[in-house]
């Protein structure tokens, strides 16, 4: 009792102590509080800062105190310091604002959230598309050369480990995001990168038990892969193409002919079969220079590992599905069903726009010329 008694007279003595002192630390927490978890505004601002490389991080809190982002560097960097978000900020650009508290800016520096944007190259997409995908984001110009002076570049093929004069076949397709402010160099790199990371020493071992190169293997891949509308095909038309190839034939697949002529082609003609390039299959025996496309992993492996089947022809049957048959006869038995189905349907398209109703077409897209020779 003695003892409360002396803490109870200490306290009424020195009130106003007790008083400053109980101020200072609620003030103190009060600060603190809002420095850390009170935005400076609440009017949402974008701003875009930009961390480069070998930045440091007092620069940084210099910068976003500068943009307004934050109130208090001191706090700032003490946070960020004990955090350890220090040592390991991404570089490239934030999208940063005044609406957010210091405690979501660290955050975010924390979590490298940079502002990046979603690519989706689709299989079999040749460089040139590829080009033309990009102009449609913000990280190119609206030059699809830009990116395809890069991959047709001869010396940066090589510096990429890619043996070949070009990037065609090794700019993997994929889902990617890519961060702003990347070269058109760097986006190819990880492009060839993600290549890489599939075609393991395993795929290396099995293209050599097939008396293949790896440029080989990607070249008749580009090929299965633009003439595989139906994924189960792959192997088949992977099949077709081998069994040619130990035939001496000629390849005769239209997707070659017209490589390069134009980015998008959504018919081959007659006339294109006889355009005199390097990569044309129906001019020239076996694989042409190099790939005509880029493969996804579908059709490396369908190349890799084709159908035990001794196919040499297929032919369109109007569905995105193909008809297989062993030898020219019942080839053409094959196309003649199609150029008659393919008959039918104009038929029953003109009877139908006849009758007053808008034509929607047969959805059928021409492959008269997709033919084995």
């Amino acid at each position: 009792m003695k003892q409360w008694d002396a803490i109870r007279y200490w306290v009424k003595r020195h009130l106003w102590v007790t008083f400053l002192v109980a101020t200072i630390v609620l003030i103190s927490v009060i600060h603190f509080y809002v420095a850390l978890f009170v935005p400076p505004t609440r009017e949402k601002a974008w701003k875009e800062v930009k961390v480069t490389e070998g930045m440091s991080f007092k620069a940084i809190a210099a910068a976003l105190q500068k943009e307004g982002i934050i109130r208090y560097r001191g706090y700032f960097e003490i946070i960020g310091r004990l955090q350890g978000i220090s040592r390991k900020v991404r570089t490239g650009y934030y999208g940063l604002g005044s609406h957010m508290s210091t405690w979501q800016v660290l955050e975010a520096l924390r979590k490298g959230r940079i502002i990046e944007y979603e690519v989706v190259i689709p299989e079999g997409y040749n460089l040139y598309q590829i080009g033309w995908t990009l102009t449609g984001t913000p990280l190119i110009s609206s030059d699809p050369d830009d990116f395809i002076d890069v991959a047709t570049n001869k010396k940066i093929a090589r510096d990429l480990g890619i043996d070949s004069d070009r990037l065609e076949g090794y700019l993997f397709p994929d889902t990617y995001y890519l961060p702003k402010g990347i070269t058109v160099t760097d986006i190819a790199r990880r492009m060839v990168q993600r290549y890489k990371d599939v075609f393991t020493d395993d795929l290396r071992r099995r293209a050599k038990e097939l008396n293949l190169t790896e440029h080989q293997v990607i070249t008749l891949a580009s090929i299965v892969e633009k003439e595989a509308k139906v994924s189960s095909e792959r192997k088949l038309i992977a099949a077709v193409y081998h069994n040619r190839l130990k035939q001496g034939m000629k390849l005769q697949a239209d997707p070659t002919a017209v490589y390069g002529l134009r980015a998008w082609i959504t018919k081959v003609s007659a006339q294109d079969l006889k355009r005199k390039t390097p990569y044309n299959t129906y001019l020239h025996k076996g694989l042409p220079p190099g790939p005509i496309a880029n493969p996804g992993r579908g059709a490396i492996l369908a190349t890799l590992y084709p159908e035990n089947v001794d196919y040499l022809f297929f032919v369109a049957q109007g569905d995105g599905s193909h008809y297989f048959s062993k030898d020219y006869g019942e080839h053409g038995k094959a196309i003649g069903r199609y150029r008659t189905n393919k008959q039918k349907a104009r038929q029953a398209a003109k009877k139908k726009n006849s009758s007053g109703v808008r034509g929607q077409g047969s959805g059928v897209r021409s492959q008269e010329t997709t033919t084995r020779r």
